[in-house]
């Protein structure tokens, strides 16, 4: 890359003709608005500048070594260059200097650095050193240090990166060796014979070395014996359930190696906070004596010493003189590195761009700033203009770049951060064009009319015209009203109030009027003597209101409401089929979505790349791309979605090269072979063949059979390709203009002698170029639609090509298995309602009232034709005779067959070898980009050498096997040592493939350096700038010119937050991790690990072994059993449990779980903990033999059809292959049946990164891309991310396929599942209605006892019910398609989900939970409660547009499990043969949902607040939270108490394993709260006080504006509270609501006091006690009666206060007579009503009702 600059332009240049090309709009006032925006470059600003800071230099290690400090091997050693022969001194920073004084010490240190500061030498130095002093008093050989790497590529990386100093060394003065669990068996035993000095490896491996008992890892271990050095590095990274799990790793390690004396050692990226430097260190001393369980001093925290490059002496003001002559003599050239350095730019540039010189603090980084803010700094400095300035700043920046200092670095190193923004929606007010506000803001209210209640609706464009709809609700309570909705959502209740569809705008330009015959032919009944609308289309027809800004109808502007999905347009009267996504009819601002403009953006990029000349061959190859995507499934999706596109650019450039190729024309029997050759398929070198051949060793008959395959399938791609909008994203070459299909000898055909003995006289009397202008009509029409007569479009030949490609072509170019191959339609002229006996036909109308139909009577020619005073007048019959005609004249010609479809109906199919493909020249109204890039394309195809059939893209993310993963990182950097390995592989298919580009999850964003990458790109904004440091981090390492691309899409607040605010992300503060070391259930695992140790027992890698499977229950087998029995075990393990609690005793302090006896406990139920443990996997495999069992009788039954025998054949397939992944031996680390692996997925040992008691999900055997087999797996999610993204019937985005849920493994985990009844036994509950607290029952049982709310004594009641429970654990899914180009988003299932809460008991009894409350100037204003390990059920409620409401809930199969499409508001298409063979068991409802312990915060406004007040809250706080510590949106979960229509509180929990212990520092902080709630109120546009308080009168002065002075927002947008996930809240949010901002401002002003609970007397409550009552309790006592169960109980939502409660005989006791409503209530739901409000008849009631009070 010579010039970044360039290539950024050229970029964002392809960006904007893409992003443009799609905004096809009618309304000029939107036009110009869009248009308007788009010039100003509101969607990609400038790139910031960032230039990488020099570090301060000291000593050099030779001349340590030379005085002694080191070793004197060690001035051998570290020297660079090396493998090149240079053998350079090696000059060490002033950091690495003071972490060697630090180790060679013995003290603990932490190293906190930024990238490319020499990290890894701050630690490795003083560790050789101590190994080669040791060594010298003591030879023996033995492990002194362990170096503990996040991902394995970071340890492979360190390896190579030793080597380098080690070469040419021999023998070796040290050993290090890498144990990461991806060494070969010989490779192992190695390490166990010869211990290396250094060993190098992750935690996960660390974990399983020390549980697992097997003779190398045991050997492995006893080396270790006494460590010296233990390092992590990455420190910042360990955070969460993570961190905390390696924090207990790293106190078992010191405790297992007796290592007490180890100097502990960390590194990572410069970890910050506000406040001095001082203070910053506390911080980071903090967390790492934590996370080392040593202590570490504010002292023992380096950080990096900046220094300036340039001259020392002097500053801009010196040199500001002579800066104006330098830019204006703009060329840049310096004799030396000494001149370049006294340069004046050198010195402005990097005192600008580089490093600041506070006057109180060290140096430290500048702040990055885009070119032309650094402009025009520069230009006022220079005294020059903004563009000369810009200009001369670019230029010396290349320049300056080639420079490099003495020790060979670029100096000025720099990148570019480019920010782009989705372009998102455009929305106006329902007004008049000329009233009408336009905005490209997204929000609820228009800009300044907020308090007339002006709504703003998104506005969708047709695709064919430009016409604009907006998506609505229609509510009809009362009035009718029109509410703005998101296009995506639908409504499935036909009955309800409320339904959808879409406002356009009545104006002239309508081709619908409101005429029947104006709607679609399909919807009108001819059958009747008088047309009328079919009863199936009555609700769809379009209909008339007035609409006032308000959404209110009766007074306003004149629409049209279109109900439901868009079916036609009212413009152009393009009508679609019910089944589709409207979003792929209606455009909204640009026509993209994010896999769009990531495809888009990663092609431009790749083309610039791969248009680099002469690269050197002696370093890395620089034309790759690395893509990051926070969620796995995402980066599948993008992967498939770039493959898909790319294959069509490809298929499209190559038709226009073999039109090129054949002077513009081809027939359809020369199409599929000229496109074959445009291609290239006809050479014979190795890389074509393997392009698309399975085999590339295949020779004679079968690569000719190949070929023939390949020719056909090219065939059908290009017919295929001739129907108009299948491609929404992508216009085809006919819709371009690029391309004419044309109909041979059409003008022969259109003669007057071909027409002379046609019986239609209008036909005759047409001049010959409008018959021909008529007959191109209809034909075109008739291609379009796939009405041709072609082998092609065959569908005997299908299957036929569909097989042969399966077996021999590559995955690229062959037919899918399950891929849906359309075959050719007919045309019709007369109605289709007699063919109900064709239903495998597939038919077009050309019948009255036809498309067709109509677009021949609206044909512009006919105005200049012979008929033009004619047709006019034409009936539907005369138009349709008139088309018959003219296909009877076709058919003798030769360019139409004609088939008798029935006795009086016969269909018509263009003939094959009538078209002609014509090469056109477009106009320039089409698309211009793609029109540009398939021509340029098409140039590419026709060089010797082009790069099209490398360009793909894969998924590196956790779900592809490990095996995989290592293939694809080698592919990626696709080095020469990579090359080689791979020769060397076994079982290798092949040549190594080049891959450009990955599209990789987190967990990779430490794992890949590449040292010539130069390109990154984001998907989107990372959660934190430690994420971006690392994942930018990965462009430019060795110092060249890189850029890093950033996605914001514009539905997301995260990501418009840091679009308008990126130095917040590219220079934000890395906060250091917070770590919870308190959670049983992390202390617990790690006990287990300890104890499992103990026992000295050697696992199977497969579970089956552990287990006896010939008995029903499945126990462990007997010597298991007695190994985990033994007392040894259990005295060895006592003991080393305690070793490891002794060092966590800080940490334990105060727990609610903990106490003396806790350790005892957990050794004495680790047997039947492991045992329980396997009962997930028991039920796997029982479920799976019922699968096989029941499969295999209905293949023996003679009564089932063959349907049903060939479905239960592969069901039994299905179940076969699962039950062999269970029982599979040897299986590796990375499989989920590993036995350690699964143990940790179970909870029993530590999870680290791994989910805990995930949702399994199997994906069945597939075929990869060369046609290998690809076994079936197991894809895991934590169980509560996929109670949603595992749902029924929802979409999973795996290795570039789509698959769909479509079952539930019945009985995993829950025993017998079928009850007496034939039906699955469910779990009822009921959910507090006043404070969400859930009451579950027991499985199969329909009541619940209880009656009255557990946690607020609330009387529980009949709405309270959640009936048909039933837990998933685990799913199976069905291939559904390959991903397409067309796919934007993960398709998500819109579910109803419900959260519910448990809080558990300690070991003492008591409940675990703190309380605290809020006080801002001394009033109380919230309440918190905290619970550290709360139980949590997480409920899918069913659709969440569903018909009823009330009806809770899915239809399943109870024998099968597979889900029923009935409800399923996206099912369409016919249902599968499965499905209609399971028809015949009747369907149960059930409730879906997981459970897990979580730890959770409930904030409970001290006084109610209303709906929209509480939504906005939830909003501001979780926003808060999530940027106040940097956790992701996904992260934590907020929502409100007891439901969304009654919001009494707020619920927080972490949905991240272990969580952050993020919520307990908001419940005991007495500040962390406050500073949430700050965050949240500049989040909402309000500038925070420079002095002070905040103040709710000073908000509105205090509102931040944009250039104009206008608010940023009304309620609410998505850079502050809007988000895609909380789109229902949309209506409800609004940052100016008073009572919210009242509440924030206090919560920002206030303190948290953590309550000092005292134990209550007996039963008596805590509330406060009146005298009466107090009186009435001392009566009880003295007659010895009983006290009630509950004390001063809420009765029917706070409407009644009893007394008393008695459970056993529901009998509540009233001091205060009751009104007559709620007393009827009560004694409805069985209450007895006790009335003691007069003191005088107490005795008598005493006796009346002794059973209450003695039982």
């Amino acid at each position: 890359m010579d010039n970044v600059f360039d290539f950024r332009d050229q970029l964002i240049d392809e960006y904007s003709a893409f992003s443009r090309s799609f905004a096809k709009i009618a309304a000029p006032d939107i036009r110009t608005k869009v248009e308007q925006e788009y010039d100003a470059e509101r969607y990609w600003p400038q790139p910031l500048i960032q230039i990488n800071p020099n570090y301060r230099r000291d000593t050099t290690v030779q001349q340590l070594a030379a005085d002694g400090t080191l070793h004197s091997l060690c001035g051998e050693i570290f020297r660079t260059g090396k493998p090149e022969g240079q053998n350079g001194e090696l000059t060490l920073f002033k950091h690495q200097l003071e972490a060697l004084a630090k180790g060679q010490a013995k003290q603990s240190y932490v190293v906190t650095t930024g990238t490319g500061s020499g990290k890894s030498l701050s630690f490795f130095i003083p560790v050789v050193d101590a190994v080669l002093k040791g060594k010298a008093q003591d030879p023996k050989p033995r492990t002194r240090a362990i170096v503990i790497y996040p991902m394995n590529a970071l340890a492979n990386s360190q390896m190579e990166e030793l080597d380098k100093f080690l070469h040419g060394m021999q023998p070796q003065p040290f050993t290090v060796a890498r144990y990461t669990g991806q060494e070969k068996a010989e490779e192992r035993q190695r390490i166990a014979d010869n211990p290396p000095d250094i060993l190098l490896t992750n935690f996960m491996m660390l974990e399983l070395i020390l549980t697992r008992y097997e003779e190398v890892d045991r050997r492995v271990v006893e080396n270790c014996h006494g460590l010296e050095f233990l390092i992590l590095d990455e420190l910042h990274t360990y955070r969460g359930r993570q961190g905390a799990d390696v924090a207990i790793l790293v106190r078992r390690l010191r405790q297992r190696l007796q290592a007490d004396s180890m100097v502990c050692i960390g590194t990572s990226a410069t970890m910050s906070s506000t406040g001095k430097q001082a203070e910053r260190n506390q911080v980071v001393a903090d967390v790492s004596s934590k996370l080392f369980g040593t202590q570490i001093s504010p002292q023992d925290v380096i950080g990096e010493t900046l220094e300036r490059v340039t001259t020392p002496g002097k500053d801009v003001a010196a040199i500001k003189s002579q800066l104006k002559t330098e830019i204006e003599r703009n060329s840049f050239s310096w004799p030396d590195y000494a001149a370049f350095i006294d340069s004046p730019m050198a010195i402005w540039v990097e005192l600008n761009l580089g490093i600041e010189l506070p006057t109180d603090e060290p140096p430290r980084r500048a702040q990055p700033k885009t070119l032309d803010d650094a402009a025009s700094i520069l230009a006022q400095d220079a005294g020059t203009n903004k563009e000369q300035a810009a200009t001369a700043l670019q230029n010396f920046l290349l320049k300056a770049h080639e420079m490099h200092n003495p020790q060979g670095r670029a100096p000025f190193a720099f990148k570019l951060h480019q920010f782009i923004s989705g372009p998102g929606k455009v929305l106006t007010t329902p007004e008049p064009a000329t009233q009408r506000i336009v905005t490209l803001d997204a929000q609820r209210f228009a800009p300044g009319r907020q308090d007339e209640l002006a709504l703003l609706y998104s506005a969708h464009f047709c695709r064919d015209c430009g016409q604009e709809y907006h998506p609505v609700w229609r509510t009809e309570s009362g009035n009718v009203s029109f509410n703005p909705r998101d296009i995506s959502e639908t409504s499935n209740n036909e009955e309800a109030e409320q339904s959808f569809g879409f406002l356009c705008p009545k104006t002239e330009n309508l081709a619908y009027k409101g005429l029947l015959e104006e709607l679609p032919e399909h919807w009108i009944d001819f059958s009747k003597a008088e047309p009328k609308l079919k009863p199936s289309y009555k609700n769809a027809a379009p209909i008339e209101y007035k609409v006032d800004p308000q959404g209110n109808t009766g007074r306003g502007t004149d629409f049209w409401f279109v109900p439901g999905k868009f079916r036609f347009c009212l413009a152009c009267s393009r009508s679609h089929d019910a089944h589709g996504k409207d979003s792929n009819r209606l455009s909204s601002l640009s026509g993209e979505g994010r896999s769009s403009a990531t495809t888009v953006l990663t092609l431009a990029a790749l083309r610039q790349l791969f248009a680099l000349q002469d690269l050197p061959d002696d370093l890395p190859d620089p034309r790759k791309l690395l893509g990051f995507s926070d969620n796995r499934q995402d980066a599948a999706l993008q992967a498939g979605h770039f493959n898909d596109f790319l294959f069509l650019l490809t298929l499209r450039a190559g038709l226009i090269r073999a039109l090129q190729a054949n002077q513009g024309c081809l027939q359809e029997a020369q199409l599929a072979d000229a496109v074959f050759m445009a291609l290239g398929f006809d050479k014979t070198d190795p890389a074509t063949l393997s392009e698309y051949l399975q085999n590339p060793k295949a020779m004679g008959l079968h690569r000719q059979n190949a070929q023939r395959t390949l020719r056909y399938v090219l065939g059908y791609r290009l017919l295929r390709d001739l129907r108009q909008g299948w491609r929404f994203n992508n216009p085809n070459l006919d819709q371009l203009g690029l391309l004419q299909v044309d109909y041979h000898m059409l003008g022969e055909f259109c003669s007057d002698e071909t027409f002379a003995n046609t019986s239609n006289s209008d036909l005759r009397q047409l001049a010959p170029h409008n018959r021909e202008q008529l007959s191109r009509l209809l034909f075109d029409e008739m291609r379009r639609n796939l009405c041709i007569d072609s082998l092609y479009l065959d569908a005997v030949e299908q299957d036929r090509a569909k097989a042969s490609a399966y077996s021999q072509l590559s995955e690229r170019w062959a037919f899918q298995p399950d891929e849906r191959l359309e075959a050719a339609n007919y045309l019709l002229t007369r109605s289709k309602k007699e063919l109900r006996g064709h239903r495998n036909l597939g038919f077009i109308s050309a019948a009255p009232r036809s498309r067709i139909i109509r677009l021949l009577k609206h044909a512009s020619f006919w105005k200049d034709s012979s008929l033009a005073s004619k047709v006019q007048d034409w009936t539907d019959d005369e138009w349709v005779q008139l088309v018959e005609d003219l296909l009877e004249l076709a058919v003798d010609w030769g360019y139409i067959g004609k088939t008798e479809i029935d006795k009086e109906l016969a269909g018509y199919r263009l003939s094959a070898s009538a078209l002609q493909w014509r090469l056109t020249e477009p106009e320039e109204t089409s698309n211009s980009y793609f029109r540009q890039l398939y021509l340029s394309l098409s140039q590419l195809l026709g060089q010797p050498e082009h790069p099209l059939f490398l360009f793909e893209a894969q998924e590196h993310t956790a779900q592809v096997e490990a095996d995989r993963r290592q293939e694809l990182e080698q592919r990626f950097r696709f080095t020469q040592k990579d090359r080689e390995e791979w020769s060397k592989r076994e079982g290798k298919t092949g040549e190594l493939e080049r891959l450009p580009v990955m599209f990789c999850s987190p967990t990779m964003e430490l794992g890949v350096d590449i040292s010539a990458l130069n390109t990154v790109y984001l998907r989107n904004v990372p959660p934190t700038p430690a994420n971006y440091a690392q994942r930018s981090g990965r462009a430019g390492r060795s110092g060249q010119q890189a850029i890093v691309i950033t996605y914001c899409t514009s539905l997301s607040p995260h990501d418009q937050w840091f679009f308008h605010n990126a130095n917040d992300m590219v220079h934000g503060v890395v906060k250091a991790p917070t770590l919870d070391l308190g959670n049983r259930e992390l202390i617990e695992s790690h006990l287990q690990a300890v104890w499992l140790a103990c026992t000295e027992t050697s696992l199977d890698s497969s579970i089956s072994p552990l287990l006896d499977l010939e008995q029903d229950a499945k126990p462990l087998k007997p010597e298991l059993q007695q190994a985990f029995s033994n007392p040894e075990v259990l005295e060895k393990s006592r003991i080393a449990v305690q070793g490891v609690i002794r060092q966590l005793e800080t940490e334990l302090q105060g727990s609610h779980w903990f106490s003396p006896d806790y350790i005892e406990r957990v050794i004495e139920q680790a047997p039947e903990a492991f045992s329980r443990a396997l009962d997930r996997w028991r039920g796997l495999y029982d479920a799976t033999m019922q699968q096989r069992e029941l499969a295999n009788s209905i293949s023996g039954s003679h009564a089932a059809s063959d349907q049903e025998r060939k479905n239960a054949q592969r069901r039994w397939s299905e179940a076969s292959e699962q039950f062999n992944a269970l029982l599979k031996t040897g299986n590796s680390q990375n499989n989920d049946f590993y036995t350690y692996r699964y143990l940790a997925s179970q909870g029993f040992l530590p999870g680290y990164n791994f989910p805990r008691l995930p949702l399994m999900a199997w994906i069945p055997a597939g075929t990869g891309r060369r046609g290998q087999h690809l076994e079936g797996s197991m894809v895991s999610r934590p169980r509560f991310l996929a109670l949603s993204e595992f749902g029924p019937r929802s979409l999973i985005y795996h290795q570039g396929r789509m698959y769909r849920v479509n079952r539930a493994k019945l009985g995993v985990g829950s025993g017998e599942h079928i009850s007496g009844s034939g039906q699955l036994a469910t779990i009822s509950s009921r959910i507090c209605g006043q404070c969400g607290y859930g009451h579950l029952g027991q499985t199969g049982s329909a009541e619940l006892l209880t009656e009255l709310c557990q946690n607020c004594d609330a009387p529980l009641t009949e709405d309270d019910w959640v009936k048909e429970l039933y837990r998933i654990e685990t799913v199976e899914t069905e291939p559904v398609e390959r991903i397409s180009a067309n796919d934007e988003e993960r398709q998500r299932q819109g579910y109803e989900l419900q959260t519910t809460y448990r809080f558990l008991p300690g070991p003492d009894g008591k409940i675990q939970q703190d309380r605290a409350q809020v006080h801002s100037a001394n009033e109380h204003i919230a309440n918190l409660t905290y619970a550290p390990a709360a139980r949590i059920w997480r409920i899918n409620r069913g659709w969440r547009r569903r018909k009823d409401p009330n009806q809770l809930g899915f239809y399943i199969n109870p024998i099968s499990g597979l889900w029923s499409r009935q409800d399923d508001p996206a099912a369409e298409g016919e249902a599968s043969q499965e499905e209609k063979i399971t028809e015949k068991t009747r369907p149960q409802r059930i409730v879906p949902f997981v459970e897990d312990h979580r730890n959770l915060l409930i904030l409970t406004p001290a006084q109610p607040l209303p709906l929209e007040a509480m939504a906005t809250v939830q909003a501001a706080l979780k926003r808060g939270i999530e940027m106040t510590f940097q956790i992701e949106e996904a992260e934590l979960v907020a929502e409100p108490l007891p439901s969304q229509h009654n919001r009494m509180g707020l619920l927080f929990y972490e949905a991240a394993e272990g969580g952050a212990g993020v919520l307990s520092r908001l419940a005991s902080e007495p500040q962390s709260l406050a500073q949430v709630a700050s965050k949240a109120l500049e989040i909402m546009h309000f500038a925070a006080p420079l002095n002070g308080p905040w103040q709710v009168g000073l908000l509105e002065a205090s509102e931040q504006t944009d250039e104009l002075g206008n608010a940023k927002c009304e309620a609410g947008c998505y850079q502050c509270l809007l988000s895609y996930y909380n789109q229902p809240d949309h209506d409800n949010i609004n940052r100016r609501n008073e009572q919210a901002l009242e509440l924030l401002v206090a919560l920002a002003n206030a303190a948290v006091q953590v309550e000092t609970v005292a134990e209550p007397d007996d039963n008596m409550d805590t509330t406060e006690t009146s005298d009466l009552l107090l009186h009435w309790l001392t009566a009880l006592d003295a007659r010895g009666y009983r006290r009630p169960d509950q004390v001063n109980a809420a009765i029917n939502k706070g409407a009644l206060t009893a007394a008393g409660v008695y459970k056993s005989t529901r009998t509540l006791v009233f001091l205060e007579q009751p009104d007559q409503t709620n007393q009827a209530q009560l004694i409805d739901r069985g209450f007895q009503l006790l009335d003691f409000s007069n003191p005088e008849q107490w005795q008598q009631l005493f006796e009346q009702h002794a059973d209450v009070f003695t039982g």
